[in-house]
């Protein structure tokens, strides 16, 4: 009797384990069928960038090459060192902005196209320096969210083409330094416009910097001078 019983508990032991044995192994062991059975995706299988909404441009006639334009002497002060510039015609007097000037044709709505006249020396960098340190700045910009999307499209020693989005709107951008020492840079012009500005952006900012000539800080006024009357 008693060898009876303690045959059938091992054998129920046996069992216990061999079940649990199987059930481990079925677990680990993928459903398989004889057809295949599309499965549904939970989520994008890489991360989709959102769609940009690019603004259409005013409908305001491409940028023309050769303008006329008459030269302008810009200095941050009455007697600061400066640059004269050639600026077109009908732009108007340029806008100053510390050691920066802007340009723009009278009449033009916003985001069309537009010149900028800056002086670095102060920066007393090497035009390379000058310009790795402007594309840095936007870069910055668009980490920050200025400026969307920016992109280097071309480059040379002294001048970038980039694109970016600016308050919805396609940008293009052209800038270009000048050393008048042949060592560090002393000013930059840059021409920003739409993508149907370029040959005329390209054409203007060519002779920008071709017309630019450093002004020397002015002296100050002898005092003696200054003392002196008027003569009638």
């Amino acid at each position: 009797m008693w060898r009876v019983l303690g045959v059938a508990f091992v054998l129920l032991c046996v069992g216990v384990i061999g079940g649990y044995a199987v059930a481990e192994r079925s677990a680990g062991e993928p459903v398989s069928s004889e057809q295949a059975v599309p499965v549904p995706a939970e989520s994008p299988s890489v991360p989709t960038p959102p769609v940009r909404t690019i603004l259409p441009n005013p409908e305001t006639l491409p940028l023309e090459p050769d303008l006329p334009a008459s030269p302008e002497e810009l200095r941050p002060t009455p007697r600061a060192a400066g640059v004269r510039v050639d600026i077109p015609d009908d732009w108007g007097e340029p806008i100053q902005d510390s050691t920066m000037w802007n340009a723009v044709k009278d009449g033009n709505p916003k985001n069309t196209y537009l010149l900028r006249i800056t002086l670095v020396r102060a920066q007393n960098v090497s035009v390379t320096a000058a310009k790795t340190g402007r594309i840095a700045t936007l870069e910055e910009a668009d980490s920050n969210g200025g400026i969307e999307d920016f992109e280097v499209t071309d480059q040379t020693d002294d001048t970038f083409e980039a694109t970016y989005i600016d308050g919805g709107y396609l940008r293009v951008t052209m800038e270009k330094f000048i050393s008048f020492d042949g060592s560090h840079a002393y000013a930059s012009a840059a021409v920003t416009g739409r993508a149907e500005d370029r040959e005329g952006l390209r054409d203007l900012l060519s002779r920008t910097i071709d017309s630019m000539q450093p002004l020397p800080a002015k002296p100050r006024p002898d005092k003696s001078d200054a003392d002196q009357p008027e003569a009638n």
